[in-house]
């Protein structure tokens, strides 16, 4: 009856349990890159432009969580994986890294404004996020 090769939409529900189990593991990576550059500077950064730098690098290390595990588990982050949902691109083909990071940066960007990115799959039936769309990329169930 489950037909592994059907792509069926991953559902609201799995994606933002998923998000949440990978926001866990990003924030203890960003926490133990905050106390390493903390050490090493020998003091907390305050500065405006120290603040701005820990900003990016927040950025840049959700990226980079993201498109690491994507590459390396067939399209699923740790998160995923307990959902059973994985990243695919529209057409089936292998997704580059290129598009991967677009793809993240896409989601982080329209999640930050007001959650929109989720808010999006109430509107179009393949369940797809501003993210999704804009990468020409899915999140489906795997089984």
């Amino acid at each position: 009856m489950n037909n592994p090769s059907a792509k069926t939409p991953a559902g609201i529900f799995r994606r933002l349990l998923a998000v949440f189990y990978d926001s866990i593991l990003i924030v203890g990576i960003y926490m133990s890159f905050v106390i390493l550059i903390t050490y090493l500077n020998g003091k907390a950064l305050e500065s405006d432009i120290e603040k701005i730098f820990l900003q990016l690098s927040f950025v840049i290390i959700a990226i980079g969580f993201f498109c690491y595990f994507w590459k390396v588990n067939n399209g699923q982050t740790l998160g995923m994986q307990v959902w059973k949902i994985r990243l695919i691109s529209e057409d089936e083909a292998n997704i580059k890294t290129k598009t991967m990071i677009l793809r993240s940066f896409y989601s982080i960007f329209f999640t930050i404004l007001l959650f929109s990115n989720f808010v999006y799959m109430f509107f179009n039936k393949e369940k797809k996020t501003l993210g999704d769309k804009l990468s020409k990329t899915e999140i489906v169930r795997s089984y």
